[in-house]
């Protein structure tokens, strides 16, 4: 009868310990809220994105803006499997606008300048695993190289047929990055005011450099979603209000840092931080300071 009764406290101690083992669990994954928690009502949602620029199989051109075909494809395999997915700026723009739902774990690709290496090397790849980037193109270097037709995958730049293809794809959004804008040996670097320009002077001339290229992209793309990039990452404290009253939806700087998505403050939109990606370190190493 004693052991009896030892084993019926045994069982009923065990049994205590065991729902006050369940409760507690239960408890605390109710309580806690998922790093990309994108279904549920979390307004701050991480959105690294991630800066490319010119692409060549010459490892001597290799360096802090040119990376090999081979390294973005095992950047872009990396992101894969670590559970990532690429999204457009429309997807950010309608999950802000409409409450259209984001992937659990969002990145943003983005490639500047307009390299006809984007579309030799990166597009192929794009395809292949069904992923998405923005492009944004500088209008006087794809005006010269549509005229000239000079195919040098080492220097050249896109054309209108290419970008007007890339558009179509679904894979890629064409940004604005300048008209005439992205060079420092013509008295201006990048957006920057010059000393004495007065705000009028500056808005004019700033307006319609950007206004030229925007139309130019909507005529041969017939795609009017206004994506702006800073040229060398350059601007001054008026920059942002005159892009923002150009009616541009997004604005990409140079600035590393991580985003936070924001439904209730909307003006993160017009300063998106990205990472540049150099050559000379793997995958992991890169995007252990970018993701994880």
């Amino acid at each position: 009868m004693v052991k009896y009764k030892k084993f019926i406290t045994s069982i009923t101690i065990f049994l205590i310990l065991l729902f006050t083992l369940i409760f507690s669990f239960n408890y605390i994954y109710s309580n806690t809220t998922p790093c990309y928690n994108n279904n549920s009502n979390n307004n701050n949602i991480k959105l690294p994105i991630i800066m490319y620029h010119h692409i060549s199989k010459n490892n001597a051109r290799l360096n802090d803006f040119t990376i090999s075909p081979e390294q973005f494809e095992k950047d872009m395999i990396y992101l894969k499997e670590k559970g990532y997915e690429t999204i457009s700026v429309k997807q950010l723009l309608d999950y802000i606008e409409n409450n259209s739902p984001l992937p659990e774990k969002p990145i943003m690709i983005t490639f500047d300048d307009g390299h006809e290496s984007f579309y030799e090397y990166i597009y192929p790849i794009l395809k292949q695993y069904d992923l998405k980037a923005v492009l944004s193109v500088v209008g006087s270097f794809t005006d010269t190289f549509t005229e000239n037709e000079d195919h040098n995958i080492n220097y050249s730049y896109l054309t209108w047929k290419q970008i007007n293809e890339l558009s179509d794809s679904g894979y890629v959004e064409i940004g604005n990055h300048t008209y005439d804008l992205h060079s420092v040996d013509k008295g201006r670097k990048g957006c920057s005011k010059n000393p004495g320009e007065d705000i009028e002077q500056y808005k004019n001339f700033l307006t319609k450099d950007v206004m030229k290229l925007q139309e130019k992209i909507l005529n041969y793309t017939g795609n009017n979603l206004k994506i702006f990039t800073y040229p060398f990452g350059r601007y001054t404290k008026e920059t942002k209000q005159i892009i923002k009253d150009l009616g541009f939806s997004v604005i990409f700087s140079c600035e590393e840092r991580v985003n936070i998505i924001d439904k209730n403050n909307s003006e993160f939109l017009y300063n998106l931080g990205r990472f540049n990606r150099p050559n000379g370190i793997s995958s992991e190493q890169f995007f252990e300071k970018v993701v994880e």
